[in-house]
């Protein structure tokens, strides 16, 4: 495994560890100042929504898939989906660029 993907994973990692752990301070280093997200009904969101509407107090039965990770030069995707228990909540893509040789979430797009 290439030390970019390690360093893509590993920042994937820490977003999921926001949501098992209902901390939205955590995403601190992981969303560009300019991250936007797509709800499935269309409805955009900015990075200071995705903070204050971050869920605080996840199921603990809250388990988090990933399906793929893809480099593309100085862009990648991850793609993962999100369980409570056996009951499938969502998916989601996410988009990640480098920049000065780190990575950081730039986009997401949730759909149910």
């Amino acid at each position: 495994m290439s030390a970019d993907l390690d360093a893509l994973l590993a920042l994937d990692d820490r977003w999921n560890a926001a949501y098992h752990h209902g901390d939205p301070g955590a995403l601190e280093g992981v969303l560009a100042a300019d991250w936007l997200g797509f709800l499935p009904d269309g409805t955009r969101l900015g990075r200071a929504d995705l903070i204050t509407h971050f869920p605080v107090s996840p199921a603990p039965t809250l388990m988090i898939e990933r399906h793929a990770a893809r480099i593309h030069g100085d862009t990648a995707v991850t793609r993962l989906t999100l369980y409570e228990g056996p009951a499938r909540l969502q998916s989601v893509l996410r988009v990640y660029s480098r920049v000065d040789g780190h990575w950081q979430a730039v986009s997401a797009q949730i759909v149910p």
